[in-house]
C-alpha cells in the first residue's frame, strides 16, 4: 500500500516539476489501462483495476482528457492504443501524452509485453501473438510529435508462463 501511495505521489511530483511550457491550458491526453480479471492460467490480480481508477481520477484532476479501460481483451487494448495515438495527433505539438498500464506484463527476448485479460498463452512463443508490445504504445505516442510523453508500467512481472526458451 505504501509503495502505491509513493507511486501516485511521484506522478504528482513529476507534473509539478514539468516546465511551464506545458501549461494547464494546453492539451493533456491520457490512456489508463487496468487489467485484473485474468483467467486461472495466468492468474488474477487484486489491485490493477483499482489502481487504474485512482490514476484516472488523479489525471482528470490535473486537466487530462482520460480514456479509462478496465479488464480489456486484446482487441479492446489495441483499439484503445490506436484511439489514444489519434487523440494525441489531434491535440497537436503542444500536447502532453500520458500512458499508464497496470496488470500482467512479461518480457520475451528483450521486448516488454502487456497482457490482455483474454490472452491464451501456452508458451513464450505465443506472447507476441496474444499480447500488446509496450513498444507499440510508444510508437503511437511518438508519431503524434507532441511536446511531452510519459509512460508508466505498473506490471506484475512474475512470468506466469512456463519457460520454453532463453531470452
Amino acid at each position: 500500500m505504501l509503495a502505491r501511495l509513493c507511486a501516485f505521489l511521484c506522478v504528482l511530483t513529476i507534473f509539478a516539476l514539468i516546465d511551464h511550457a506545458v501549461a494547464a491550458s494546453e492539451p493533456r491526453v491520457a490512456l489508463v489501462i487496468g487489467n485484473s480479471e485474468y483467467g486461472e492460467a495466468i492468474g488474477k490480480l487484486k489491485n490493477p483495476a483499482n489502481d487504474a481508477k485512482l490514476m484516472a481520477e488523479t489525471l482528470k484532476g490535473l486537466g487530462f482528457s482520460v480514456n479509462l479501460v478496465l479488464d480489456a481483451d486484446q482487441k479492446a487494448m489495441k483499439r484503445a492504443v490506436k484511439s489514444f495515438g489519434a487523440k494525441l495527433r489531434e491535440a497537436g505539438s503542444d500536447a502532453t501524452g500520458f500512458f499508464y498500464y497496470a496488470g500482467h506484463g512479461v518480457q520475451v527476448e528483450g521486448t516488454n509485453f502487456l497482457l490482455p485479460v483474454d490472452a491464451e498463452i501456452a508458451a513464450e512463443a505465443d506472447v507476441e501473438i496474444e499480447s500488446i508490445a509496450a513498444d507499440d504504445v510508444m510508437t503511437q505516442m511518438q508519431s503524434a510529435g507532441n511536446a511531452v510523453n510519459l509512460v508508466f508500467l505498473d506490471a506484475c512481472r512474475n512470468n506466469p508462463l512456463a519457460r520454453t526458451s532463453r531470452s
